[in-house]
């Protein structure tokens, strides 16, 4: 949903865009949310210093085999820091997985914001439990 559609009158924020991101699409498992949310390709910044360009299926993909994992999710921001461009967010996550097992991630994630949508992420491999 755009801003105007949601009755607001200022673009969002890249942080509103990235809580949207989260909300929707792991919280709600909302996937056709991705439409409004990321760019059409996204640009994904691979540990291995690969870039890869992810056209919105392919991201809908990802992250559908992501949820195939997990009965649920609950991801939990513990700082972001918005520059007007990008947010750095580093955060901890709650993966219940089919047989009732919590599994706690945590990492950080930096993504590009441009007109409302998520042009690139970086994402190295989440740690193994919380934030210290």
């Amino acid at each position: 949903m755009t801003p105007e559609a949601a009755g607001h009158d200022h673009p969002s924020s890249p942080a509103e865009v990235v809580d949207r991101y989260t909300e929707e699409l792991y919280h709600r498992r909302n996937l056709d949310a991705l439409w409004d949310l990321v760019a059409d390709p996204m640009i994904r910044h691979e540990s291995d210093g690969q870039r890869v360009a992810l056209t919105v299926e392919q991201s809908r993909a990802r992250i559908a085999d992501f949820h195939a994992q997990f009965r649920s999710m609950r991801f939990s921001t513990r700082i972001a820091v918005d520059d007007g461009r990008s947010v750095a967010s580093a955060y901890e996550a709650d993966l219940v997985d089919h047989d009732g097992d919590v599994h706690t991630i945590s990492g950080i994630e930096i993504f590009v914001v441009e007109q409302g949508r998520i042009t690139e992420v970086w994402n190295a491999p989440a740690g193994h439990g919380p934030w210290g």
